[in-house]
């Protein structure tokens, strides 16, 4: 399967394909997750994750504190829809945690990954995990708000192939959806396509994990749009290219 082309039927053929039943150990994670959302905490899932492919293969990632990082079945899910996509690409992670997705895009043959968070503890685990996985010659780690970041490189030359975003719950506010939406057209800015019109080929594949019921299709975005979401219990990913 390849995001160079538009191909939505192809995607949900993939979907369809993949789709999974039964998981036990999963939804049980998902109701401590709900749990603790209702309860005006930020969510954490008590689990660990690893690299699931590549050179890394099966590191373990430590995980900071109130963190919701990617499980593996969400990062296995995303990578077998960029597959050879991945190799050689350019990655921005947006609020990254623990660097889950920009260590496996690492392992799976990124050429280099930004990782972008404000959380000094997340800021010191991200710089442990890409230590300890070999990856330091390849990998930027900005300690930064995202909104700084963007306003600091806006009008640089910076542009990424792959840009992922996994916000905080809190900023998923559905009575302020103007803000979302404000920061993934900011975003989308550094991508291949939007900041190079006349690119040909690939011009690059935005991936956000949302809230399952979050209406991101009532967002306005300028420079990108759906063509598919996979759903994971009470979140989703949601994949979008250059208009």
């Amino acid at each position: 399967m390849s995001l160079k082309f538009d191909s939505s039927k192809k995607l949900r053929k993939e979907k369809s394909k993949h789709k999974i039943e039964s998981w036990e150990d999963y939804e049980t994670r998902e109701q401590i997750f709900l749990k603790e959302r209702l309860q005006s905490k930020e969510p954490t899932i008590l689990t660990f994750v690893r690299v699931t492919a590549g050179k890394a293969k099966n590191f373990k990632i430590e995980i900071p504190r109130n963190t919701r990082p990617l499980t593996d079945r969400m990062k296995v899910r995303v990578f077998d829809v960029l597959r050879e996509e991945i190799a050689n690409t350019t990655v921005l992670d947006l609020y990254a945690g623990a660097g889950s997705f920009g260590l496996e895009a690492l392992s799976r043959g990124a050429k280099e990954v930004t990782f972008v968070d404000a959380s000094k503890q997340a800021d010191l685990i991200i710089r442990k995990n890409i230590a300890h996985t070999g990856f330091l010659p390849q990998a930027e780690v900005i300690k930064s708000k995202v909104e700084d970041f963007i306003a600091k490189y806006q009008d640089s030359d910076k542009s990424y192939d792959i840009i992922f975003m996994d916000p905080p719950y809190k900023l998923y506010n559905t009575k302020r959806v103007f803000k979302m939406q404000e920061t993934i057209n900011q975003s989308s800015t550094f991508l291949v396509g939007v900041k190079n019109p006349k690119i040909k080929g690939f011009k690059g594949v935005m991936i956000i994990k949302h809230p399952r019921r979050y209406p991101i299709d009532n967002l306005e975005l300028k420079y990108i749009k759906k063509i598919e979401v996979y759903e994971f219990g009470l979140n989703s990913i949601s994949f979008f290219i250059v208009k």
